[in-house]
């Protein structure tokens, strides 16, 4: 499923505003070395992990908007967190990597400029196949 360009700058800004408030753990040590080390190639990566996740999320809310008892709906929380952590797992990324990374790209212009850039060859690609 693509994610419309809006909606992943919303996730982005979403993630840092997160990290600013303390929710998302964020060193900026950590930070600036993951930062020396991004090329294209671990973009790439990136962004594939994160349409992964964003495609997980909109099934956990497809199925959200089907249950109606609170059971179920801890199910599908669980089912969504247990395929987040797989796809992440799959990445070889932690939940910390994958937060610092989305605070990265939302903070740092020419990281987003080839996260947008990534982003649209992978929706080229997938609109191909």
């Amino acid at each position: 499923m693509k994610m419309p360009r809006p909606a992943i700058l919303r996730t982005l800004t979403l993630t840092a505003v997160a990290a600013c408030a303390g929710l998302v753990s964020a060193q900026p040590g950590a930070a600036q070395d993951l930062q020396l080390e991004m090329d294209r190639e671990q973009m790439v990566e990136f962004a594939r992990t994160h349409i992964a996740i964003n495609d997980a999320r909109d099934e956990f809310h497809g199925a959200v908007a089907r249950v109606h008892d609170p059971e179920g709906r801890i199910r599908a929380r669980e089912e969504v967190e247990a395929a987040i952590e797989a796809i992440l797992e799959e990445a070889e990324m932690t939940r910390e990597e994958y937060d610092q990374i989305t605070l990265l790209i939302s903070l740092d212009g020419e990281l987003r400029t080839m996260f947008e850039e990534v982003m649209a060859e992978l929706e080229e690609e997938g609109a191909g196949a």
